[in-house]
């Protein structure tokens, strides 16, 4: 959700972790977006985006916690099924901030318990059919931040991708996916929202595992997005709804370059970012959420170049 303040450990802890940000280019699609739902079907909160394919999108709402399953309607997304979330032991309300859909099953991102809204708790929750989580993590190794200005974006990276990158932990270690059991077929990425670090981890039965962080070129982030060999780090409009994309160098994960919004999208508070799977003419679809339901609308649509 949008930070208010920021304090002195916060302030620290950005000027660690942003690093050194590129000059913004053109946004690498087209300029032209439009609103992508009926008038008020959200509300406000509307956090979290992933697409699990092409016809199917899922959404978070942080307030009260909300799993959206969305399906295409002409020109916007409409609701297909939803439900309310709760921990696995089927209480609180999570303050679900990202959704990510993988081979591996559906993951919501958390910061606090809005039950105990004044406790950071940054947890990651898999969810199944119902609306108890089915598992879920704490996340070990985040810097100390405000309870709101915790854990915002989630997304994932395949096994397969790090293993033929070469990737590294942070001791340095090249990344083997049997050193960490049972934690499926990728890593679970996290950005925090406070500073705009990510946090890579391994989400095994014996708990989540970090594996690795890095700058994500922003001041803040907002949501993850896992696109081919690229990793999206998308921010709001703190950060005048810019966003970076991260690529593996010399087996350690750095910015690639650093993109506008495009042209006609509104610089509002732009929390959830998703690009569809599938190339269509050149183009693939994405879609942005705003949590403060701007004139009514929390989604919008635009497109990105299948070659950017």
């Amino acid at each position: 959700m949008r930070i208010k303040a920021i304090g002195v450990f916060t302030v620290l802890a950005v000027a660690l972790m942003v690093g050194s940000a590129d000059a913004a280019t053109a946004w690498p699609g087209g300029s032209a977006t439009q609103t992508a739902d009926g008038s008020n079907v959200f509300g406000k909160n509307l956090s979290g985006l992933s697409f699990e394919s092409d016809q199917v999108v899922w959404a978070v709402k942080n307030g009260p916690s909300t799993l959206y399953r969305l399906v295409p309607s002409g020109s916007t997304w409409k609701v297909e099924s939803k439900r309310s979330l709760k921990f696995k032991n089927g209480k609180g309300d999570p303050d679900a901030e990202g959704v990510v859909s993988t081979p591996d099953g559906l993951f919501v991102v958390t910061e606090r318990d809005n039950d105990n809204g004044d406790v950071s708790s940054p947890m990651v929750l898999k969810f199944g059919t119902g609306s108890n989580a089915a598992a879920e993590w704490k996340l070990p190794g985040m810097p100390s931040v405000d309870p709101n200005e915790g854990p915002e974006g989630i997304s994932w990276i395949p096994d397969s991708f790090l293993t033929a990158q070469g990737f590294k932990d942070d001791a340095g270690k090249l990344y083997n996916p049997a050193d960490h059991p049972n934690h499926g077929t990728g890593l679970i990425a996290v950005g925090l929202e406070a500073t705009g670090g990510i946090f890579l981890y391994a989400l095994q039965d014996t708990g989540a595992k970090l594996v690795a962080k890095f700058a994500s070129g922003q001041k803040q982030v907002m949501d993850l997005e896992w696109e081919k060999d690229r990793l999206w780090a998308s921010c709001d409009d703190n950060c005048s709804g810019r966003a970076t994309t991260l690529a593996i160098v010399q087996g350690r994960f750095a910015l690639k370059a650093t993109y506008d919004r495009p042209a006609k999208l509104p610089n509002v508070n732009l929390e959830g970012f998703a690009i569809a799977p599938t190339c269509v003419n050149g183009k693939k679809t994405v879609l942005w959420s705003d949590d403060d339901n701007t004139k009514s609308h929390a989604l919008h649509t635009g497109s990105l170049n299948c070659t950017a």
